[in-house]
């Protein structure tokens, strides 16, 4: 059989796998108002751990990440620490307690969480945290949905277009259905086949090099730097790229997407026992894409484009069956992340936003009724959304790995801060969140805005220390009079 068509057929197969893994999980929706959009808040350890890892870790890991290591070698392993820490700050400090405050006031989505610690229904927070979450994610989706396209073309050889259209169309036949139930049960599909495809790559590349002397030597002989932790960087270039490095993990705590796990998640013994598996899958997911990287790079030597050595590799190695199977690992990583973002946002504004504009009396309804009137608008929003994300990726005016990283700065300083102070500190007040998610969204736009600033350093350093500070202060300014939930 031809090699195309083997690969092409192992694709179709673990495509059809997750589709139908997400249509079979509807058969467990729940008629509650926040089903659909948080599975009832009965997420188990496993669901929870692998779906807030997916979520968070895109095509970016294994392309990106991947990109990173060939180009600078072992300078990149200074990602390493911070996003641990980000992963050990969330599950040890976050997730508990943002579970308990959410269900004890039934906050559904993050706008709707900061409207009511600090500012008892804030329409101001409200507006404020919808329009920063819109539109952050809204270029996160196509930034995904254009990686999608990039990837059907480069391994299938499919117009751009119809790469985007296959990505989504995917991602959207069991997100509709199901909702978030259906992202979270097929997250944990895709969380493992990252981790298998992010072993057995290094692992044949290893063994392809002929070990890890062999490989020391030969990554030696391209470039002695890239057996540096350095880079060949030094003075303040180096100060600035390991600080940039350490402080991507500051955004953990305000990505929405990640947050939503927590507040779905059934009880505290999900959120200890989740923690332990979402560490242990970061330890084997970005060591895994460091080292095949580096491996990489002692390979091939030269690429045209870094970002490509994990699907090169594939076609290089690979037999077609086991290939169309670490693509498809490749487009997970890509949906996972996408699914999840469509949810938090579509959620957010069929949420925060709709009700306002929807009459404010209503004739009784039933309980099933108004149950299938909310699960309805969340499904329209959620086409909408798609629609839009899909028409923003087909301009291809799109640099993947920079612009998530743009957004994730935006959505991390812009909540991080609030998140964090909101639930540690209680004199944390509505001016001081308004303060932090204004100041974290503008410093993110400006410092990036300007090539000297964002040469120096990775905005969202910047951006999440002001937001802090910026939270800080105002709240005590400006206290809250009322007290808060």
């Amino acid at each position: 059989m031809d090699s195309n068509l083997v690969l092409t057929l192992s694709f179709i197969v673990y495509s059809l796998f997750i589709v139908g893994t997400g249509l079979y999980s509807a058969r467990l929706r729940k008629k509650t108002d926040d089903d659909f959009v948080l599975a009832n808040r009965e997420l188990g350890p496993w669901a929870s751990a692998l779906s807030a890892s997916a979520s968070s870790e895109s095509g970016w890991v294994m392309l990106g990440l991947v990109g990173v290591a060939f180009s600078d070698g072992l300078a990149a392993m200074w990602i390493a620490p911070g996003i641990g820490a980000g992963y050990l700050f969330n599950w040890l400090v976050i997730a508990e307690r943002l579970r308990k405050s959410t269900t004890a006031t039934g906050a559904v989505t993050i706008p709707q969480y900061i409207a009511h610690r600090f500012g008892v229904n804030s329409a101001a927070l409200r507006v404020i945290a919808v329009i920063i979450i819109t539109a952050a994610m809204l270029g996160y989706i196509a930034a995904q949905m254009n990686s999608a396209g990039k990837a059907f073309d480069a391994v299938f050889h499919l117009p751009y277009w119809l790469g985007v259209l296959i990505g989504a169309f995917i991602i959207m036949a069991y997100t509709l259905v199901g909702g978030f139930r259906a992202v979270c049960w097929t997250d944990i599909i895709q969380a493992l086949f990252m981790v298998i495809a992010l072993i057995g790559m290094p692992i044949l590349l290893l063994v392809k090099l002929g070990g890890f002397a062999s490989f020391a030597q030969s990554l030696g002989a391209l470039d002695g730097n890239l057996l540096t932790w350095s880079g060949g960087r030094s003075g303040y270039a180096l100060l600035g790229f390991v600080i940039g490095m350490l402080g991507i993990g500051l955004g953990y705590p305000g990505q929405p997407q990640v947050l939503a796990r927590f507040q779905a998640a059934k009880d505290h013994a999900s959120i200890k026992r989740g923690g332990v598996i979402a560490f242990v899958w970061f330890l084997l997911v970005y060591l895994g894409a460091i080292f095949f990287g580096m491996f990489a790079r002692a390979f091939y030597g030269t690429l045209a484009d870094a970002e490509q050595a994990l699907p090169l590799a594939i076609g290089d190695f690979l037999p077609p069956v086991l290939g169309g199977f670490v693509i498809a690992a490749i487009v997970a990583a890509i949906c996972s992340t996408a699914d999840s973002q469509l949810i938090v946002v579509s959620s957010t504004l069929s949420r925060d936003v709709v009700p306002y504009f929807s009459k404010k009396k209503r004739n009784p309804v039933s309980d099933s009724t108004a149950y299938l009137r909310i699960q309805r608008m969340d499904k329209l929003v959620l086409l909408i959304l798609a629609i839009v994300s899909i028409l923003f990726a087909l301009t291809e005016n799109r640099v993947i790995f920079g612009f998530v990283l743009y957004a994730w700065s935006a959505l991390g300083a812009s909540f991080g801060p609030v998140v964090i102070l909101g639930l540690l500190w209680r004199r944390t007040s509505k001016a001081g969140a308004i303060a932090g998610m204004v100041t974290g969204s503008v410093v993110t736009v400006v410092w990036k805005s300007i090539p000297t600033l964002s040469g120096a350093v990775y905005e969202l350093v910047p951006a999440f220390v002001l937001a802090f500070i910026a939270v800080w202060i105002f709240s005590l300014v400006v206290p809250n009079r009322q007290k808060q939930t």
